[in-house]
């Protein structure tokens, strides 16, 4: 998938979209997936999935599956589903810590790709800042400065409590027309 080296097997990834999209929640492909979709990685550590629903919303959907459930703690905001002990992350309501302030950052599908929704690069730049994990926020920086910037993703970000130079890098980045999925 992707064209990468190593990844954990895609029907576990397939069955999480199924199983989420079923219900009618939105889902994105997220981290390293995201990365390898772009052509900027070429190995999948685990299948990041993005959803804008709360856990008590996406939990029972896989209630026949072994799962471990974890609430906000160091730096996330948010709460997580691991599936297939860790080869799924479901990140529910995915957000970070930013100083005092709390920074959500939406589930966006930017593209689909061999059947898979796969997340915002804005999204993911942001986020991977706000983990302090430059070298890949910056590799989607450089992506969206060759590529440009979904307009409506950068204006949904830029009102989140950003911290100020990453708020001066986003919105500094050039600008595409919105994508008809953000």
């Amino acid at each position: 998938m992707f064209g990468v080296k190593r990844s954990p097997p895609r029907s576990l990834l397939e069955n999480a979209v199924n199983t989420l999209e079923a219900a009618g929640l939105t889902c994105a492909l997220g981290g390293s997936g995201l990365l390898a979709a772009l052509g900027l990685a070429d190995s999948i550590r685990d299948w990041d999935l993005t959803t804008d629903a709360d856990l008590e919303r996406v939990a029972p959907l896989f209630a026949g599956a072994p799962s471990l459930a974890s609430g906000p703690s160091g730096v996330h905001a948010d709460h997580k589903l691991a599936l297939e002990d860790g080869a799924i992350e479901i990140i529910c309501r995915f957000a970070f810590r930013s100083g005092e302030a709390v920074v959500r950052i939406p589930t966006v599908v930017s593209a689909r790709r061999e059947g898979i929704p796969i997340g915002s690069a804005e999204a993911w730049a942001i986020a991977y800042a706000l983990l302090g994990r430059p070298a890949k926020s910056e590799l989607l920086f450089a992506w969206l400065r060759e590529r440009g910037a979904d307009s409506a993703v950068i204006k949904r970000l830029l009102a989140e409590p950003l911290p100020g130079a990453l708020a001066r890098a986003l919105d500094a980045l050039p600008r595409r027309p919105p994508s008809s999925t953000a």
